[in-house]
């Protein structure tokens, strides 16, 4: 019977193994060994050396891989399970404190999710809670760096509509008072629009279409301080400026009666008299009724719809 080289390394192996499990042969001289071929007894593999880390020759090989594939395996399906349990195990931890008002203790267990397992299943479910419990917690900056890194690298999760919410709120919860930059207003805005624009059928639809009327209310409002703030200044034209953005972009908030009547007065003050007529018709044909249209027919000295020179008290 003829012993291939690599049928006896084995069985040299096995049987080593079998006696001492630590006798795992690293290199093995078969240069001696001889096989019978048509009855006569030829050197083996002609000083052919072969070991368990230095092979030469292909026949070992394929025997080799076998073997580490099924170490993998196995080692791989251990590591699944235990990065499961371990996953789980931290998830629900994270859980219990957002549930119990932990909101930062929470914040940081989901990110943890994230940067120990970051290709488990609850990863990227982590880094949307950690990020929900930052906004808990008010600390905004945080949970929209996470939502930001979130979106750019999860753009078909099933999660953007929420996140892209989330970060949208994080920056609506920022919008400062009226007399202050108006910057924070005006990013949420766009942070709504653009979700709306998206996912039009999401179920955050309503919620930020009624959010996107405060904002405006809130915009037109800044326009308006600033705009009485260079009118009271002397600066008429920078004034008219404010309004008129009030008055053409904002017509839907309460703030447009007052551009219409604050452009009257700027109007009339640097002598724009046909400017001036114009909007106070425009102020009470659009607004009859309102407070703004009748203190305007209160100081206006001629009637309205007149192609006069018009002046104020």
């Amino acid at each position: 019977m003829r012993l291939l080289p690599n049928e006896i390394f084995l069985a040299r192996t096995k049987k080593n193994v079998a006696q001492d499990p630590s006798a795992l042969p690293v290199y093995e001289d078969l240069s001696n060994e001889f096989d019978e071929v048509d009855g006569e007894k030829k050197p083996l593999g002609n000083g052919l050396k072969i070991g368990f880390g230095k092979v030469k020759g292909e026949y070992m090989r394929s025997h080799f891989l076998v073997c580490c594939s099924l170490v993998v395996v196995a080692c791989s399906s251990q590591k699944d399970d235990l990065v499961k349990k371990n996953v789980d195990a931290l998830y629900n931890k994270a859980y219990m404190e957002m549930k119990s008002g932990e909101y930062s203790e929470a914040a940081s267990d989901f990110k943890e999710i994230e940067v120990l397992f970051p290709y488990a299943a609850r990863a990227s479910m982590g880094q949307v809670l950690s990020a929900y419990c930052y906004f808990l917690a008010s600390n905004y900056q945080e949970a929209l760096k996470l939502l930001e890194v979130f979106l750019r690298y999860h753009p078909s999760h099933e999660l953007v509509p929420y996140a892209m919410y989330l970060r949208a709120m994080c920056i609506y919860m920022q919008v400062s008072s009226v007399g202050r930059d108006a910057k924070a207003a005006n990013e949420a805005k766009l942070a709504f629009v653009e979700l709306v624009n998206k996912f039009p059928d999401s179920v955050y639809r309503d919620d930020c279409l009624k959010r996107i009327i405060i904002l405006d209310d809130v915009i037109a409002a800044h326009e308006m301080s600033v705009g009485r703030f260079y009118q009271k200044n002397g600066n008429a034209l920078s004034a008219i400026g404010r309004y008129n953005f009030v008055i053409t972009r904002m017509r839907h908030t309460k703030h447009c009666p007052e551009a219409h009547y604050r452009t009257v007065e700027c109007c009339h003050s640097i002598g724009l008299n046909t400017e001036a007529s114009e909007a106070y018709n425009a102020l009470l044909q659009e607004f009859p009724g309102n407070y703004w249209s009748e203190k305007a027919k209160a100081v206006i000295k001629f009637p309205p719809h007149s192609k006069s020179d018009v002046s104020l008290k």
